[in-house]
């Protein structure tokens, strides 16, 4: 058995590099919140399974800490309403759509954005005014949805939408991550004596024009690796060696490997606003056709 893990130190270890993901994204809490109880409930089904029992939404809702009528609507494969619309997506419709913050070629015009009668803090005031729009510049300003040029800033990406992605990729991603978290734990506990595979070669000093060469060598080498592997795995495996006989006892192997070879960049820095004076984001904000979007 797998000695027991502290809760914080094994969910904060898992999850860091996938929050990480997310917030490149340009995801948030509420949407991270959702896909974590579906896939919670999800995989909480498959172990009710397992077992042999019927499924329940009670079953669910014991083994997931999830209220019974939450675990219901999950299971039923409904969305949760929200009533608001996020404010990032609402401040770039209203900007994109609103005549208003457009100009004289009809395209959404640039803004400024220093100090509290801005415009931009204007448009975000007429959305929310629970947050400054300092904020919300910053952060369509990190995910690339807006540029600064001197005291304007101007629209680049209308719609606020996280990048898209290779539905293959993910799941290879998920099949090795669930390998690699049952190799790192196994390790820790009944298999410590003849460990699984888990080695990392890291080196952080390499010139960038190297990058190239040092990618067609870790791919030569891991393609040779790997067809060797199988060569090895098959004469173990019942489908190719009948004559191993047909026992009702299974077991896998999972062999995984991937290399990452990259130039390491600073993130883009954001240089500080100059704020102004402040004033009321809620004064009479620039004149409108009172059309919204």
């Amino acid at each position: 058995m797998m000695k027991k893990l502290s809760p914080s130190l094994l969910i904060s270890s898992l999850l860091r590099p996938i929050v990480r993901l997310c917030l490149k994204q340009g995801l948030r809490l509420a949407e991270i919140d959702e896909q974590l109880r579906k896939v919670l409930v999800a995989e909480a089904q498959e172990v009710v399974r397992e077992t042999g029992s019927d499924v329940s939404a009670s079953k669910i809702s014991v083994i997931t800490g999830i209220h019974r009528m939450e675990v219901t609507r999950l299971m039923s494969g409904k969305d949760r309403h929200h009533e608001k619309q996020d404010v990032l997506h609402r401040v770039l419709g209203l900007w994109g759509n609103k005549r208003t913050y457009r100009d004289s070629n009809d395209q959404p015009k640039a803004l400024s954005f220093q100090g509290l009668d801005s415009e931009f803090a204007h448009l975000v005031a007429t959305v929310s005014k629970e947050v400054s729009h300092y904020p919300i510049l910053f952060e369509l300003e990190r995910v690339g949805a807006v540029t600064i040029q001197g005291d304007r800033v101007i629209m680049k990406l209308q719609e606020y939408v996280p990048v898209g992605d290779c539905e293959h990729g993910l799941e290879l991603l998920a099949l090795d991550v669930e390998a690699l978290t049952e190799t790192v734990t196994g390790n820790l506990g009944d298999r410590a004596s003849t460990p699984d595979l888990h080695l990392r070669t890291y080196f952080d000093n390499i010139p960038p024009e190297r990058l190239e060469e040092i990618r067609l060598w870790t791919l030569a080498k891991g393609v040779a690796f790997h067809k060797e592997a199988r060569d090895y795995l098959s004469r173990f495996d019942r489908d190719m060696n009948p004559e191993l006989g047909s026992g009702e006892e299974r077991a896998s192997v999972v062999v995984s490997t991937f290399s990452l070879a990259k130039k390491d960049e600073a993130p883009p820095q954001i240089t500080p606003k100059k704020r102004g004076r402040k004033k009321s984001a809620t004064s009479t904000p620039p004149s409108s056709d009172h059309t919204e979007s």
